[in-house]
C-alpha cells in the first residue's frame, strides 16, 4: 500500500464516506466517488479499514452485547421507575434513585421554567428498541409481507419472550435452541 491509499484508509474511518475520504487523501479529478470504491475494493486497503474499524471498536468498548443492552435499556424502560404522580401531583425522582439501568432510557430532561410551565421527562423512541431486538432474536422475520397486517397481539408475546431471554442471558443460562 502507498502512502495515498494509506491516508485513505484513515480518512475513510473519519465518517465512513469513499468520496469524501478519496477527496482528502489527495486523489485528483471530479470523480472521487469512483476513486472511493475502487480503494474499497483494494484488498490491503480494505483490511487496514477493518483493523482499524476493530480497534476503534475495542476503544470504545463497542460490542453487539453492549448495543443490545442499550437497546433492552430503551425497550423496557417504564415511566414509573422515573416519576411519581397521583390526582393533584407529578414529582420526578431524584437523578440519584435512579439505576444505571433506568438513567439510560432518558432522552431529555427540562427542569420547570418559571412561567408556570411544568418540567418534561422523555425517554427514548420505545418503538424502535423492542422492535430492533425483536429482529436480533429472529421474532420478526428480516423482510415483512406486503400488504395490512394485524400484530397488537404479537407484539405483547414478542415483548414477553424478549423479557424472559434477558432474565436467562442475565443468569447466564443457555438459550434454547428453538425459542
Amino acid at each position: 500500500m502507498n502512502e495515498r491509499q494509506r491516508r485513505f484508509a484513515a480518512e475513510y474511518i473519519v465518517d465512513l464516506d469513499a468520496k469524501a475520504a478519496a477527496k482528502r487523501a489527495g486523489y485528483r479529478g471530479k470523480h472521487y466517488g469512483r476513486h472511493g470504491l475502487r480503494l474499497l475494493r483494494h484488498k490491503e486497503i480494505a483490511a487496514a479499514i477493518a483493523k482499524a474499524e476493530a480497534e476503534r471498536a475495542a476503544r470504545r468498548r463497542v460490542t453487539a452485547d453492549r448495543v443490545l443492552e442499550e437497546y433492552a435499556r430503551i425497550a423496557f424502560a417504564d415511566m414509573r421507575s422515573f416519576l411519581d404522580w397521583g390526582p393533584n401531583h407529578v414529582k420526578l425522582r431524584h437523578k440519584d434513585k435512579l439505576s444505571e439501568w433506568e438513567g439510560g432510557a432518558i432522552a431529555l430532561v427540562e427542569p420547570p421554567r418559571g412561567n408556570g410551565k411544568s418540567g418534561r421527562l422523555k425517554l427514548h423512541d420505545k418503538h424502535a428498541a423492542p422492535e430492533t431486538l425483536a429482529r436480533h432474536t429472529g421474532l420478526f422475520p428480516a423482510t415483512r409481507a406486503v400488504g395490512p397486517t394485524d400484530n397488537r397481539g404479537a407484539g405483547r408475546d414478542a415483548r414477553a419472550v424478549l423479557v424472559e431471554r434477558l432474565k436467562r442471558l442475565a443468569r447466564g443460562d443457555a438459550e434454547p435452541q428453538n425459542s
